[in-house]
């Protein structure tokens, strides 16, 4: 029990505990106030009440007053006579008894109640002697005869000679009286309304201090209460932070016997364990294995996984001493093989780059140079003095260094042999097809298995140009040509088949034929280009870039459109640092005719 009055919950329930009994001291003056408040205004309502009553028994005594002069002068026809002895015994009806509840509504204005009392008594007898004299259904003319009657009924109205003793003066006497009491009742009614805006208005101060003191008194509380917990625990938040980031903290902890007080002395031990720990691991890293270490409990994993490390790097460091030594020597043997393995790479990657320079040179020597090209295209060309077709290709071999470059002599040399016989694309692409696979031992009859036989071939666009006629003529083995005409871009379709991949005879290739108009600029290129990766999110260029490139360039000068050409696709593959994926070629012709 000691224990619990320094923790943390005893202080919030202390604090919570004065805050609700300064509720209940609120709750308990505010009922106490609006009950008394209440019974004021139920006893305001009986005053109010009873003064509406004697005002209804002041309404009575002037009605009997003129009810009771009706029936003394007997008035015609008979039946208002007879309406106001009716009257008359209504009006006295229970008015006894009206008196009696006043009497206990006002009972210490006793002297005032005898008086009604009284008056009524009189006043009850002399109008039953008056309706004794003046029956219900008495002629008038009768009573006038009777002198004697008539000087009855007068003087029972109104005796001059016995004041006092007369109706008028009984009524006069009963009105008087209860005018007092209906002034004692409006008196009693404005003290007790008097009492019920005070009690208001105290009620209305009480709840506005006890308010403003419950407001102040839970701030107080709960300022206290805040303070007394949340200081000391942002001490405790710092300190974990500062060794969560492997930093002690820098500042004392509060010296304290609650919850917050075992936390900070149990972060003291956990830093002290750290500190520990790190001195530890640092003199185990500089190799002094005979470091001692105490753990912090029974418990502490860490502690013992230390230790067992220390003495696991301690016979590790042993098995290490004698395994660099037996390794030492194994790396001196290796390190002699390295170097002649070393000049035997040096050797074979020599011949590899003779082996790569050859073939360029090769490949080279088989393109047609810049003179040729535009002695065949040129638009000044004295056109009797060679045939009227002119042909060219864009031609893209499978395979690299010196097997590629001579695939493409094959091809090379199969087109030069072909281009003699025959001048319809399509029929060139059949025969070089046939020419291919006779050569590369390909098919059934090459006397090769399919493993041993050469699977290489090519993609070719091959177009033929009659200026005479102003006629295209193309066809193509995967490979595309273009048509760029005033910005527009027509793209002949090729074959989907590649020269060498079937048998020849299985497949005839098309030759599309396309009429000519002049400034007409015909493109035809292998998949190099449109298959380079590059651009802001390392994609293709893709045909449909280099389509519209062909569409954007092919205004320009023929030599401009190569320079045009070779600057987009280098930035293409810088702006995503790519390197060049495959082989590039780019062939294109402008059409001059007349």
């Amino acid at each position: 029990m000691r224990q619990w009055l320094h923790s943390i919950g005893a202080r919030i329930f202390a604090g919570f505990g004065l805050f609700i009994l300064a509720l209940a001291v609120f709750f308990i003056l505010t009922a106490r106030t609006t009950r008394d408040q209440a019974n004021l205004l139920d006893q305001s309502l009986k005053w109010d009440q009873a003064k509406g009553e004697v005002s209804k028994l002041l309404q009575r005594v002037e009605a009997m007053r003129a009810y009771a002069l009706l029936a003394a002068r007997l008035p015609e026809p008979s039946h208002l006579h007879v309406d106001a002895h009716q009257s008359l015994d209504r009006l006295q009806s229970g008015f006894a008894g009206k008196l009696e509840a006043l009497r206990r509504a006002a009972p210490h204005q006793s002297a005032t109640h005898e008086r009604l009392f009284k008056h009524h008594i009189a006043a009850d007898a002399l109008l039953d002697a008056l309706q004794g004299l003046v029956p219900p259904g008495t002629r008038k003319a009768e009573l006038e005869v009777d002198f004697d009657r008539l000087w009855q009924v007068d003087e029972l109205l109104d005796n001059p000679f016995s004041p006092g003793s007369d109706l008028t003066s009984r009524l006069d006497s009963l009105e008087t009286d209860l005018v007092i009491l209906e002034a004692h009742f409006s008196e009693s009614a404005a003290v007790t309304d008097e009492a019920v805006q005070a009690s208001g208005q105290r009620l209305d101060t009480l709840v506005r201090w006890i308010s403003l003191f419950v407001l102040l008194a839970g701030l107080g509380i709960a300022g206290g209460v805040t303070r007394a917990i949340r200081m000391p625990l942002l001490k405790v938040r710092a300190r974990l932070l500062y060794l969560s980031r492997g930093i002690d903290h820098p500042f004392s902890m509060p010296d304290r016997k609650d919850e917050i007080g075992e936390m900070a002395r149990a972060l003291d031990r956990l830093a002290d364990g750290l500190r520990r720990t790190r001195e530890f691991s640092a003199a185990v890293g500089r190799g002094q294995f005979d470091a001692t270490y105490t753990p912090l409990s029974e418990e502490d994993v860490l502690g013992k996984t230390l230790l067992a490390m220390r003495d696991d790097l301690a016979s590790y460091e042993k098995e290490m001493e004698a395994k660099v030594e037996e390794r030492t020597e194994t790396l001196s043997k290796q390190t002699a093989q390295l170097e002649v393995q070393r000049e035997e790479i040096g050797r074979l990657y020599n011949d590899l780059t003779s082996s790569i320079d050859y073939a360029r040179r090769i490949q080279g020597a088989i393109l047609p140079s810049e003179p040729n090209r535009k002695l065949i295209f040129d638009r000044n060309f004295v056109f009797h003095k060679l045939d009227a077709w002119r042909m060219f290709a864009a031609v893209d071999c499978t395979g690299h260094g010196v097997p590629g470059a001579f695939m493409s002599l094959l091809g090379h040399n199969a087109l030069q042999h072909i281009g003699k016989v025959y001048t319809k694309p399509g029929k060139i692409l059949d025969r070089l097809n046939e020419l291919a696979r006779t050569v590369l031992h390909r098919g059934e009859g090459s006397g090769l298995d399919a493993a041993d036989q050469v699977p290489d071939g090519m993609d070719i666009g091959l177009i033929s140009i009659n200026l005479e006629e102003e006629i295209l003529e193309y066809a193509g083995a995967n490979s595309p040509a273009y048509i760029v005409r005033n910005g527009e871009v027509i793209e002949l379709k090729p074959d989907k088949r590649a020269i060498a991949s079937f048998e020849p005879g299985t497949h005839a290739y098309t030759t599309h034929k396309v009429p000519l108009h002049d400034g007409d600029m015909v493109y035809c290129a292998s998949d190099g280009y449109a298959d380079q990766f590059g651009g802001p999110k390392g994609r293709k260029f893709m045909r449909k870039r280099f389509r519209g490139l062909l569409s954007e360039m092919a205004v320009m000068p023929v030599e401009e459109q190569e320079d045009q050409l070779h600057s987009r696709i280098e930035n293409w593959r810088r702006e995503a640092e790519e390197d060049q994926v495959d082989d590039i070629l780019v062939c294109g012709v402008r059409i001059r005719l007349g």
